[in-house]
């Protein structure tokens, strides 16, 4: 403990032997006048021509080119088509897969060999359908 406090006592001292001293070492007031004003003269001089240069830079100038004129195309209105729409039905017919079946005893205990056979994988069925149907004329009911 004992060292601990002469530590603290020696850090103390040492401090303020340094603070105490540090004036008696500055030198004269005036010394050092003429470089502080000449170092504060310079920095505004650089200020100020930092300033102006910003000051002036104009914003760059916009330039509006004439696009040159390009061959315009004309796209003709494609010409009416003759006709009408018709519901038709249609038959869809079902659809078969061939698979194998293999060997086996049918019902009355007879071998049957393996062979191939058709399975129907979806029924047929009807469909309705909307079907252009073209005529010459514009109204092809006015004319039956």
């Amino acid at each position: 403990m004992k060292s601990k406090k002469r530590l603290i006592i020696i850090a103390v001292v040492l401090t303020s032997i340094a603070l105490v001293t540090a004036p008696a070492f500055a030198g004269s007031k005036q010394q050092h006048r003429w470089e502080g004003v000449a170092i504060g003269v310079g920095a505004a001089i650089l200020g100020h021509a930092i300033y102006q240069a910003h000051k002036d830079a104009s914003p760059p100038r916009v330039v509006y080119v004439e696009p040159e004129s390009a061959p315009r195309y004309h796209h003709p209105r494609p010409k009416h088509r003759h006709g009408h729409w018709e519901w038709q039905k249609t038959w869809v017919a079902p659809s078969y897969e061939k698979v194998w079946n293999p060997g086996h005893y049918d019902r009355k205990g007879r071998w049957v060999p393996g062979h191939w056979i058709e399975v129907k994988t979806s029924d047929g069925y009807w469909t309705k359908e909307r079907v252009w149907i073209a005529g010459n004329s514009p109204h092809p009911r006015h004319y039956q």
